[in-house]
């Protein structure tokens, strides 16, 4: 076997973790044609032959609502992906491509259409969310990688917060190699910090220390809410975040989710100690310190805090991506993860909803076995690029307008996920319970729950049966 020159090359979405070396491996023995070639790669081996991997040129294709492989790269980044995985394929004799299905609204469509007609003559995976997930466990949808030998789902290349969202039992259905892409969390407006007497940084400083806290968090909103012209009628507000995402937020913040996994069966939390005291919170910061929708849209809070109207916005990490809603922001604005509450473990923490990659019940234990191989190689950490630092390079974290936000806010939530469990039950009305608590509809947040638990489980045991 020679060895070939190595090149440096980076992966842009793909687990931290550093390819692991089997015992009885060998060096790859040629390069695709025409590509570059890595010195000192270890091939994997088959362990039922005792050779490099041989799948006979198999093709998987891996289906989500997004990807569209034929378009040019749009950076060094792709350019080195695809080059290093073209290596791979030759090197084990295989096709692997991740492409688009359908689109978003028929995809899980398309899915069902596939697995009922029982074709095993295609080789597919599927990335599935909310409206697929847990309909397809139940339809005996999804082959049970917990059976399979050819790769070990529990190592720390494979997301365990993501497998476990998809886990029933002792079952397993769902996968992902990536990190958790940060959802909920706060953005705030520097210029409007320092007009109220605050560093920019305070908040950063304050999270670094373990002390962005909920009672901060008010004290600050309570500063920020003015009568600036005497008038009796407030007209400067603090906050203007999305109801959703600031009730999902404040309820994790205080140590809990709304459904969680007990005993293999799906439970709601809402009525919990910790999750009730996260609502009664949040309802009263959201009652004092949001602006008031008046005529605007459903989005006026985000126009609000584009503007420069607040200090504050709960909201997706999507918002700040290149090119995403925040870009064209003309104040300077900061990400920090939610403040922490009292029943928390201290930690600062991101909530995920992350897509799920399932493999098709329709093969048999072999076939599953090897496009379950395939995605892992597929999957493999480009050398060059695959240390601690390397989920740094991912697509939606480039938009940050100062390094605290990727160093240390991103890597907080990185490090301490809560994948949400509520976003996969089918007909889920979970959410009208922040929609009635934030707008004010005459009930508290304990009264709001005793009105809607019945229909909430009723959800919960449609999927527990």
């Amino acid at each position: 076997m020679k060895k070939v020159a190595i090149i440096v090359m980076m992966l842009a979405v793909v687990c931290s973790s550093v390819f692991a070396k089997p015992k009885k491996a060998k060096k790859a023995k040629k390069a695709a044609k025409g590509a570059a070639t890595y010195q000192d790669y270890v091939a994997e081996i088959d362990p039922s032959t005792g050779k490099v991997w041989d799948f006979g040129g198999m093709e998987v294709t891996i289906y989500d609502y997004w990807s569209n492989p034929d378009a040019p790269a749009n950076s060094k980044t792709e350019e080195d992906q695809r080059a290093f995985r073209a290596w791979l394929e030759e090197t084990y004799n295989y096709k692997c491509v991740q492409r688009d299905l359908a689109g978003w609204a028929d995809h899980p469509k398309e899915i069902t259409n596939f697995i009922m007609a029982g074709d095993t003559s295609k080789k597919v995976a599927y990335l599935v969310d909310g409206r697929s997930a847990i309909s397809g466990v139940k339809n005996n949808f999804w082959y049970d990688v917990s059976k399979i030998k050819t790769v070990d789902f529990k190592s720390s290349k494979w997301n365990q917060a993501v497998g476990a969202r998809l886990t029933v039992g002792k079952s397993q259905y769902g996968f992902r190699d990536i990190p958790s892409e940060p959802r909920e969390g706060i953005y705030f407006n520097k210029r409007i910090l320092e007009e109220n007497g605050y560093d920019p940084d305070y908040i950063y400083d304050l999270q670094k220390e373990g002390k962005w806290t909920w009672d901060v968090f008010e004290n600050m909103c309570a500063k920020m809410t003015k009568d600036t012209d005497n008038d009796g009628v407030i007209d400067q507000y603090a906050m203007s975040s999305f109801y959703t995402s600031f009730g999902v937020a404040a309820i994790v913040s205080n140590g809990d989710a709304p459904v969680v996994v007990e005993n293999g069966k799906y439970v709601e939390h809402f009525g919990t100690d910790k999750s009730m005291e996260a609502l009664n919170w949040a309802y009263n910061v959201y009652s004092k310190y949001q602006l008031p929708q008046g005529d605007g849209q459903w989005d006026y809070w985000l126009t609000a805090f584009m503007n420069g109207e607040t200090a504050f916005m709960c909201h997706q990490e999507y918002a700040a991506q290149p090119n995403g809603t925040l870009s064209s922001m003309k104040d300077d604005w900061g990400w920090a993860c939610f403040p922490l509450g009292p029943k928390s473990d201290g930690k600062n923490f991101g909530i995920g909803d992350t897509q799920m990659m399932v493999i098709p019940s329709i093969y048999d234990d072999a076939t599953a076995g090897k496009i379950a191989k395939i995605i892992d190689l597929y999957t493999t950490p480009v050398p060059g690029y695959d240390g601690p630092d390397s989920w740094k390079s991912a697509s939606y974290y480039q938009g940050f307008r100062d390094e605290r936000a990727l160093d240390e806010t991103s890597y907080y939530m990185l490090q301490n996920t809560t994948e949400r469990i509520d976003t996969l039950i089918p007909d889920w009305s979970g959410d009208w319970m922040y929609n009635s608590i934030f707008h004010s509809w005459g009930k508290t947040p304990a009264e709001t729950y005793e009105a809607e638990k019945g229909q909430i489980q009723a959800c919960l045991d449609n999927v527990n049966k």
